[in-house]
């Protein structure tokens, strides 16, 4: 069997100490760049791998954190582990996903596992019907917490999110300036807060405005599920001419179903997405939708549980991305 790869024998090819190897290691500022390029291509070249256990036993930290998203049908939360990946990956810290398919019993099961591990923080996504308790038990055991897109408690830890209430209000104005007055929504069916804080952004949007409720619809959080639910949005007694959705997941599958039924998305209904994922240009017309930039929430979430496993009595701080409106051809002005 192969020895394994030392910090000393890396020292050695490199013709530097192990010190200097160590600092390069942990990325360390103080290196020159010419050394740290010359005993990155050492490690690699001697396959060196970093033992994280003995850099574990010495700081009393795994250089893990565990992510818990609700699901990964919707490629939002691959952007935000994106933003969550690039931030840790910088103070060293491996990133361990887990997806809770919106259940609060098999989260809770993931959060024991994640303690099992050592993991130095979590940054949760919490599935429908959490309690509040949970935040005082993950308290309990000394896990730093930061919540992200959606949240339990009142203001009970970090939060990292983005500005929905605005994100809709720019959606609604945007189609009340495209000539719409009946506008409908096509919602979830998991009862979040994201669903709360979206619904309150319909309401006030729409009391601003002036234009009018065209009713509330709830579809599944699934392709299928959203194509089904163009038959009650067609269905809706106040025949709405345009439809804000919850996410552009729904917004995709809505425009689907709509054209099973013969209507044609952009021209005989507008549509607009909530997100502005890669797909919103893929779609047919491409979708108008309000980014919420995923990658930088993630980072934003990040870069909180770090500063809270820094100094795990520091105040709690909320940071909240702003929206920006990308307009494009399903959201066209009424004829």
């Amino acid at each position: 069997m192969r020895n394994k790869v030392t910090l000393s024998d890396v020292a050695k090819v490199a013709g530097v100490s192990r010190a200097t190897v160590s600092l390069v290691i942990r990325k360390s500022p103080l290196v020159a760049e010419a050394t740290r390029a010359k005993v990155s291509r050492v490690m690699a070249d001697l396959d060196y791998v970093r033992d994280i256990g003995a850099a574990r036993l010495r700081d009393k930290h795994s250089h893990t954190v565990g992510v818990v998203v609700p699901n990964l049908v919707n490629s939002f939360f691959t952007e935000f582990l994106s933003g969550v990946e690039q931030v840790m990956g910088e103070s060293d810290r491996v990133v361990l996903l887990a997806n809770s398919h919106d259940d609060p019993v098999r989260q809770a099961e993931i959060l024991r596992r994640f303690r099992g591990h050592g993991v130095d923080g979590v940054i949760l996504c919490p599935a429908q019907e959490t309690s509040p308790e949970l935040i005082a038990r993950l308290a309990q055991w000394d896990l730093p917490l930061v919540q992200s897109l959606r949240e339990i408690g009142d203001a009970a830890s970090d939060f990292a999110g983005g500005d929905y209430i605005s994100a809709v209000d720019l959606a609604i104005r945007h189609l009340v300036d495209q000539g719409h007055q009946r506008i409908a929504f096509l919602s979830v069916c998991a009862r979040t807060s994201a669903r709360i804080e979206r619904l309150e952004g319909f309401a006030r949007a729409l009391a601003q405005t002036g234009a009018q409720d065209a009713g509330i619809v709830d579809a599944e959080l699934t392709w299928e599920g959203a194509a089904r639910s163009a038959k009650q949005i067609l269905a809706l007694a106040s025949k709405p001419t345009a439809v804000l959705c919850f996410n552009d997941v729904l917004a995709a599958g809505l425009m689907v179903g709509l054209r099973r039924a013969g209507v044609i998305p952009g021209r005989d209904i507008a549509v607009v997405g909530l997100d502005d994922l890669p797909l919103a240009e893929l779609t047919y017309p491409p979708l108008s939708s309000v980014a919420m930039s995923p990658d930088a929430i993630g980072a934003a979430a990040a870069r909180l549980l770090a500063r809270r496993i820094a100094d795990p009595t520091a105040a709690i701080q909320r940071s909240i991305v702003a929206p920006n409106l990308q307009m494009r051809g399903s959201s066209a002005r009424i004829i």
